[in-house]
């Protein structure tokens, strides 16, 4: 059973199956912070650290990001700092894609 920096159970990742991985993870994490597992200003754990975690590669796990920070609006990544829970007010705001 894999689990991951909180402790928590991490769903199993079928690579076979219909279902994308890194949305898998993304739904897990956001998830997490929706329901406040993961509170407003919390790092996130590293990319190596998820990648491991999870058995998956670190772009795997950078596209879980992106999907959290970009289309849901829930995490930031801040260059040489790391990724960081935004706070629920931010949740939700969409890139604008133009």
């Amino acid at each position: 059973m894999a689990v991951d920096d909180l402790g928590a159970e991490l769903p199993p990742v079928d690579r076979s199956g219909p279902d994308l991985v890194y949305m898998v993870m993304a739904d897990f994490i956001a998830g997490q912070i929706e329901h406040g597992r993961r509170a407003p200003a919390s790092r996130l754990p590293s990319e190596l650290d998820m990648a491991n975690m999870w058995g998956v590669a670190r772009m795997t796990v950078r596209r879980a990001i992106q999907e959290l920070a970009e289309e849901r609006g829930l995490v930031q990544t801040i260059h040489g700092k790391g990724t960081f829970v935004t706070s629920p007010s931010r949740w939700g705001n969409q890139k604008s894609n133009g």
